[in-house]
């Protein structure tokens, strides 16, 4: 028998090992298929695709269920891996921040801590002088021009494209010291809330 006929053979059979549900026996084929060298039909590259996303499906199951257990081991050690908040630490932030606490989705700021942020402020301005002292006066109205526009893309939800010199630069006056101060706050409220764990590595003599 030619390899045609053989590899014809194979595939009349593969079919009907399919319409007869024997998927063991449809692998089997299949595998064989693919060691001969034959191109696979689409039903057959179809099958394929189906073993592989099981197969993918399989070891994603494997692997949501390995962290799964992790997390819970975790959790279940995690009164002594928990980083407790220190209550003068709390009332510290409290009192240079002027946080009120309005209800229990409302908290305002109206005041920062100086001595954190201060100098942060004044290398970012520092920065931007420096930058903006290399470019033209008239160019840099241009360039400042265009920026502003291509950052003003996220007043209406959407990414800058940031193909503009000085998108960065205007970036950094409009919003990244805001955004700054907010991740500051954020992190504290989960350390407040004692929603952080400490890690700890174990050291072997």
């Amino acid at each position: 028998m030619h390899n045609p006929i053989i590899n014809w053979w194979r595939s009349q059979q593969f079919k009907l090992s399919l319409k007869r549900g024997d998927i063991r026996r449809a692998i089997q084929l299949l595998q064989e298929i693919q060691k001969s060298g034959a191109r696979f039909s689409w039903l057959e590259k179809l099958f394929r695709d189906k073993l592989q996303l099981e197969r993918y499906s399989q070891e994603y199951k494997r692997q949501t269920e390995t962290l799964s257990k992790q997390l819970t081991e975790a959790f279940q050690q995690k009164d002594d891996l928990i980083l407790m908040p220190e209550d003068e630490f709390v009332k510290y932030i409290y009192k240079v921040f002027n946080l009120i606490q309005h209800d229990e989705s409302k908290l305002q700021s109206t005041a920062i801590d100086e001595r954190i942020f201060d100098n942060f402020e004044s290398s970012l301005v520092e920065y931007l002088k420096e930058e903006f002292s290399r470019i033209p006066d008239k160019q840099l109205f241009v360039k400042l021009e265009d920026a502003l526009e291509d950052i003003n893309n996220l007043k209406i939800g959407q990414d800058p494209d940031y193909r503009f010199s000085l998108t960065p630069h205007v970036y950094f006056m409009k919003y990244f010291l805001e955004n700054v101060y907010c991740i500051y706050l954020a992190w504290f409220l989960i350390y407040q809330d004692a929603l952080l764990l400490e890690f700890r590595l174990n050291h072997k003599k």
